[in-house]
């Protein structure tokens, strides 16, 4: 966090600049319900995705000018979503309605907290042209790994985290997103003190999968289309289920196949308040020279341990990138049990 000292520096690695398939089960609804009376069954993915989603109303980042009568009580992190009652969408959106505006002050509604509020601000002249004496913003893109695939529900989840806004560190209502297959994969490997990266290109006519819900979890959507794959389904674990010692991530190579990567859980803590929940150290030469152990992107990688789904990475210290944290799957489940 900027501008404050912390022990242990923490990143958490999707990586937003400001995640597909559909797994066909073998086995039949009835088939599933019937397996899932006592124990629930997942897809574990591990496909990386490129992410660009638009968010619901804009995001205020940071104040042009600082003066009182410019902002109200306006806060950064709160998302606007009209201006003289007027619907806001997007930032053509606040153009278009000063364009119109004779008065030199608007009433603006936002939501912060989940609660609706109204300011009234003074307007900015700018060569002539009115404008809001703030920063917004209304769309992020980045990259992530999904997690599971839920076949009772027809939903992915991934990330692990949530999505936030990397000027203010809020939590992003997202209006609209999608996910798509990364074109021209890229690594910048994580080292000591520089945090490593994926990065790619991707077909904005082509998204597979769209997702509104971000959550402190991550975030659940569902697929454009269903593409079968060989995969079987896996048990999920709960926290109980998980021991210190070897375990497993999966991830997408280059060659867009799913690897399995050995790491070790070095501790677990229960505290239902902490986010960062399982303790993990990347112990697999191969990922090591893949991507130098934990980087931003990588946020959503399953964590598996005794045939069980247990887990999401989520974090990386920044000090060691073979070092980092996740959750408990079942935050992520208890999530998508409230949609």
């Amino acid at each position: 966090m900027k501008g404050k000292k912390i022990i242990i520096s923490l990143i958490l690695i999707s990586f937003f600049i400001l995640l597909s398939y559909y797994y066909k089960s073998t086995y039949s609804s009835n088939d599933i319900e019937a397996i899932n009376m006592n124990k629930k069954y997942v897809y574990p993915l591990g496909e990386i995705v490129s992410i660009k989603a638009t968010t619901d109303g804009v995001l205020v980042i940071g104040y042009e000018d600082e003066s009182e009568e410019y902002i109200g009580g306006i806060e950064i992190g709160d998302n606007i979503v009209d201006i003289n009652g007027v619907k806001i969408e997007n930032v053509k959106d606040i153009f278009e309605i000063l364009e119109n505006i004779n008065d030199d002050e608007v009433k603006v509604g936002l939501i912060r907290d989940e609660k609706y509020i109204n300011e009234n601000i003074k307007l900015k002249i700018d060569r002539e042209y009115k404008k809001l004496g703030l920063w917004v913003r209304d769309k992020i893109s980045g990259m992530g790994t999904l997690t599971f695939y839920d076949p009772e529900k027809s939903v992915f989840k991934g990330i692990g985290h949530a999505i936030t806004d990397s000027d203010t560190n809020e939590l992003l209502k997202i209006k609209q997103g999608y996910i798509y297959n990364p074109k021209n994969l890229n690594v910048e490997k994580g080292i000591k003190e520089k945090n490593g990266y994926l990065y790619s290109d991707f077909d904005l006519n082509n998204p597979i999968g769209q997702f509104k819900y971000n959550s402190n979890f991550g975030i659940t959507g569902v697929f454009n289309s269903e593409k079968e794959k060989s995969i079987q389904l896996i048990e999920i674990g709960n926290k109980d289920d998980i021991k210190l010692g070897r375990a497993y991530i999966l991830l997408e190579d280059k060659t867009k196949n799913i690897m399995s990567y050995e790491i070790n859980i070095n501790s677990i803590s229960t505290d239902k308040q902490n986010t960062i929940q399982i303790s993990i150290e990347v112990i697999d030469d191969r990922l090591i020279n893949y991507t130098g152990g934990i980087i931003q992107g990588m946020s959503g990688a399953p964590i598996i341990q005794n045939n069980k789904l247990i887990g999401a990475v989520t974090h990386v210290i920044k000090d060691n990138p073979k070092k980092g944290y996740g959750i408990f799957i079942e935050e992520m489940i208890k999530l998508e049990n409230k949609n």
